[in-house]
C-alpha cells in the first residue's frame, strides 16, 4: 500500500508525506518538504548590517520579531555591543507577544479542528462560536503589543533595530495595553482547559528535548543550550554540537545532534525542560487541568497553550512601571564574528554572522525550529505508523497529518 499526502494542511508552507507499506509493515517514509529554497543566507552576504533585522523578518509572517531578534543579538556580538536593560526588556516583550500570538493561531486554527474530524476553523462555526471569539480576542490583544513596540506594525515590525529602538510607545498606549491584556488573562486560562479536555492520540518517544535554560528565568531571548540528554553548554557552542545535513527528497536542511542523532525543540521541549521557571499563573493553569509534562508530541499544543498563560501574566508584568525611555547604543563597525540562540514560537532558532569594517556582512547562517525538527519528526512518523500499522486508511492519513500538525512546523522558514 502506497499511502500519499501530497498536501499538508493547516501548516505554514508545504511539504507532503509519502510512504509504503508491504503486507502490514512499514517499508518507507519520507517527509518532503518540498517548496521552494529562498536563499536568505546567499543574499544577505554584502548588504549593511543595518539591512538585516529587516530582511531576515520577511523569512517568516507568524515569527519576524524572532528572526530579528536574533540577528540583532548575533550581530551586536559580532561589533561588541551590549544592550541596556530597556532593550533587553522590550524586545522580550515584543517576542513573548508574537509567541503568544503564534500559539494561538496554531491551538484554534491549525490544530483544534482534527480533534472534531472537520477540514477547517470555518467549519467550527456556529458550534463553537464562543472558543473561536476567545481566540480573535487574544490573537488581537498581543497584536496590538507588537504593534505599539515594533512602531505600529504587528507584522515586519519597523522600530526594533540594531542597537536599539527607533521609538516607544506613550505611557497612555501602555495603559491600554495593559488593560487589553488584562481582559484576556481568563481567555488563555480557558484555552488550557480546552486542550486539556481534548482527546491526544496515545503516543510516546524517546526524542531528545532541547532548548535554551536560564537559572534565573523562563529563557526565550538568551540562555545556555540544555537537552533531556545532558547537554548543558554556552550558546557559542552551538555549533560544536549541533549540524545540519541535505536530504535528496527535500528542500529544507536537517539538523541533529553530533553523534547521537534527532532532537525535538518547541513548547514541550521548554516545558519539559524548564517548567519550573513557569510563571506561576502558567503553573497553576496547568495544575487545575491536570497536565504534567510528558513525552507525547500530540501534547505540544496543550504545551502551547500553558506557555499562552505565561505571556499574558509575564507581559503585564514587563508593561507594569514601563518607562518611556527610548533605548540606543552608538554603532561602531569592526570585523567580527557573532552567533545567538533564541526560542521562537516552534523552537530554538539560531543565526550566525560574519561583518567586516565597512558594515558588511561577509557570510549568515540561519537554522530554524522546524529544521532542528525535521529529523525527530520523520522518525516519529515512522514510529506511529508501525505502531498504527492496523488502522484503515484514512484514520493513519489524519493521524500523520494530526502529528505534523501537532509539530506546528513552518516549512517556508525551514527553506530560507
Amino acid at each position: 500500500m502506497k499511502l500519499n499526502i501530497p498536501y499538508i494542511a493547516r501548516v505554514e508552507g508545504e511539504a507532503a508525506v509519502d510512504l509504503t507499506m508491504r503486507d502490514g509493515k512499514l517499508q518507507d517514509l519520507k517527509l518532503n518538504i518540498w517548496e521552494p529554497p529562498r536563499f536568505f543566507e546567499g543574499f544577505l552576504v554584502g548588504r549593511r548590517l543595518e539591512e538585516v533585522p529587516d530582511i531576515v523578518a520577511r523569512i517568516c509572517g507568524i515569527c519576524p520579531v524572532s528572526h530579528m531578534t536574533t540577528a540583532i543579538k548575533a550581530l551586536e556580538k559580532a561589533l561588541g555591543i551590549t544592550p541596556t536593560e530597556q532593550c533587553e526588556r522590550l524586545r522580550r516583550l515584543m517576542t513573548l507577544s508574537q509567541i503568544a500570538a503564534s500559539h494561538v493561531v496554531h491551538v484554534y486554527m491549525l490544530a483544534l479542528p482534527d480533534f472534531h474530524r472537520l477540514p477547517s476553523i470555518a467549519d467550527l462555526l456556529p458550534g463553537h462560536r464562543k472558543a473561536i471569539e476567545r481566540m480573535l480576542r487574544m490573537r488581537d490583544a498581543f497584536n496590538a503589543i507588537t504593534s505599539a513596540f515594533g512602531g505600529g506594525r504587528a507584522l515586519h515590525p519597523v522600530a526594533m533595530v540594531l542597537s536599539g529602538f527607533t521609538s516607544v510607545p506613550k505611557a497612555n498606549e501602555v495603559g491600554t495595553l495593559l488593560k487589553k491584556l488584562e481582559a484576556v488573562r481568563e481567555d488563555a486560562v480557558e484555552t488550557v482547559k480546552m486542550a486539556a479536555e481534548l482527546s491526544y492520540p496515545e503516543f510516546h518517544i524517546d526524542t531528545e528535548l532541547v532548548c535554551i535554560n536560564s537559572d534565573t528565568h523562563y529563557a526565550i531571548n538568551e540562555g545556555r543550550l540544555v537537552s533531556s540528554g545532558g547537554i548543558d553548554a554556552p550558546e557559542e557552542d552551538y555549533q560544536d554540537i549541533l549540524h545540519e545535513e541535505q536530504v535528496p527528497y527535500a528542500n529544507a536542511k536537517r539538523n541533529q545532534i553530533k553523534e547521537r542523532g534527532s532532537m525535538m525543540v518547541g513548547a514541550l521541549a521548554r516545558l519539559n525542560l524548564k517548567f519550573d521557571m513557569l510563571h506561576p499563573d502558567a503553573h497553576q493553569a496547568a495544575s487545575e487541568a491536570g497536565f504534567a509534562p510528558l513525552r507525547n508530541p500530540f501534547h505540544n499544543t496543550l504545551a502551547q497553550a500553558v506557555e499562552i498563560v505565561h505571556c499574558v501574566s509575564e507581559c503585564i508584568e514587563l508593561l507594569d512601571g514601563l518607562t518611556e525611555e527610548r533605548p540606543w547604543v552608538e554603532l561602531k563597525y569592526r570585523d567580527g564574528e557573532g552567533s545567538a540562540l533564541t526560542e521562537a514560537p516552534r523552537g530554538l532558532l539560531h543565526h550566525s554572522y560574519a561583518v567586516n569594517g565597512m558594515g558588511l556582512i561577509e557570510s549568515a547562517n540561519i537554522v530554524t525550529p522546524t529544521a532542528h525538527n525535521f529529523m525527530g519528526l520523520e522518525e516519529n512518523l515512522r514510529k506511529l505508523v508501525e505502531e498504527n500499522a492496523d488502522s484503515p486508511e484514512d484514520d493513519l492519513r489524519l493521524l500523520c497529518e494530526m502529528l505534523v500538525r501537532a509539530y506546528d512546523p513552518c516549512f517556508s522558514c525551514s527553506v530560507h
